[in-house]
């Protein structure tokens, strides 16, 4: 049976929208408050979660100039797109106001033109999102060109606080996204034997997920046995799964755009001691720090007592200890805040967070362990349901 919900169906007679309109109205609300904190005048958005977390657009076409405006005091933002996405924001979109672009059209006058109707001139401030992938560099030039006495305010770091606290409806998507990738896990489990490789198991998996209702993630899955673990960063190959290889996966599941990660490193059949004396530590280095969470702590202590742990491997430490985790597109999920030394925010209810330490790319392998957590009123939970205790994968 088709996991497709009935929501889908109900276009072209009415909206499928992914929230509560007075979500949406709230989350302009926090928005316009930041704006006139910062004295800024105009919101110009360009990173794929502003547009949908915004508006509701849900576009696949992200590579198309695209971009959200907000008005300080106003009651709605408004959205330009490409006409190849038009029929989308019919029925995704909350808001009143969407102008479409087509090729031979300049989006970019098209958004300098828009800033002008919304009173960008000398002494004003515009903020902008700085630190993401979708600001084009000939449009920032063009903007600087066009409002020379117009201030440019970086508001990257303040747009992705406001999206760090999760509403019930967001953590419900969450947990959902988190089901998904622990079906992934136990497909893995399933699959392995005798001549299987690692593109097998990846077929096993995405169908598996497909069925279930998990819509495309926001990362290619990571599969990567034996010597191929120790790459870290490594989609599946045609390689044969060997009996005692390592296997370090990320699978993701996904939904309503929520993506919800699940990292691990297993072995197929029984583990060398090398490799079991690794996860060990790596382990631990998961669960001391994670009795640290709660509201109130910081980011980087939660990083910093994990490298500890870690001490002895510690230039096998390639990445952060985590990163926050939610609405995202390609090309990553990784969001606000950094689990990382230095990173000092403090934690509150409702983020949500992948704690993944890991021992990396030593001796030609990698040990990965991980779940996505919500920080609760008085600690935290794993939105999981994978056994916390699964290494050895009878194959």
């Amino acid at each position: 049976m088709s996991a497709q919900t009935n929501d889908m169906n109900q276009h072209p007679n009415g909206k499928v929208l992914t929230f509560a309109l007075r979500e949406f109205e709230d989350r302009v609300s926090r928005l316009d408050t930041m704006l006139q904190k910062e004295k800024i005048d105009i919101y110009l958005g360009h990173a794929p979660e502003s547009l949908n977390y915004f508006t509701g657009f849900d576009p696949l076409g992200i590579y198309l100039y695209e971009c959200v405006f907000f008005q300080a005091g106003a009651k709605e933002p408004s959205l330009l797109t490409h006409k190849a996405e038009k029929e989308l924001t019919v029925f995704q979109c909350w808001i009143s106001e969407v102008t479409i672009w087509t090729h031979g059209h300049s989006p970019v006058q098209m958004t300098i033109d828009k800033l002008r109707v919304l009173g960008a001139a000398a002494g004003k401030r515009v903020g902008i999102e700085m630190a993401n992938w979708y600001l084009r560099a000939d449009l920032y030039k063009a903007l600087t060109e066009a409002f020379p006495d117009v201030e440019f305010v970086d508001v990257t770091h303040q747009v992705m606080r406001l999206r760090a606290i999760k509403s019930p409806t967001e953590i419900g998507y969450m947990r959902k996204a988190a089901g998904f990738s622990d079906l992934a896990l136990e497909t893995l489990a399933n699959t392995l034997g005798a001549g299987v490789s690692e593109l097998d198991v990846l077929a096993a998996v995405q169908s598996e997920l497909a069925r279930a209702g998990s819509e495309y993630p926001t990362l290619p899955f990571i599969i990567a046995s034996g010597w191929r673990s120790g790459t870290f960063h490594a989609v599946p190959s045609s390689k044969i799964i060997e009996a005692g290889d390592p296997i370090l996966f990320e699978f993701t599941g996904s939904w309503k755009r929520y993506n919800s990660n699940l990292c691990r490193t297993v072995v197929a059949g029984k583990a060398s001691d090398r490799l079991l004396d690794l996860w060990k530590i790596n382990y631990e280095s998961f669960w001391r720090p994670f009795e640290l969470i709660r509201p109130g702590a910081s980011a980087s202590e939660i990083d910093r007592l994990s490298r500890k742990i870690r001490g002895d491997y510690a230039d096998y430490i390639v990445a952060r200890a985590g990163f926050g985790m939610g609405l995202s597109y390609p090309p990553t999920f990784a969001q606000f805040p950094d689990i990382l030394v230095g990173d000092e925010t403090i934690l509150e209810p409702g983020m949500i967070f992948s704690l993944e330490p890991s021992i990396s790319q030593f001796d030609g392998v990698t040990i990965s362990y991980g779940y996505n957590i919500l920080v609760t009123e008085s600690g935290a939970e794993i939105l999981h349901n994978a056994p916390k205790d699964l290494f050895e994968i009878t194959a």
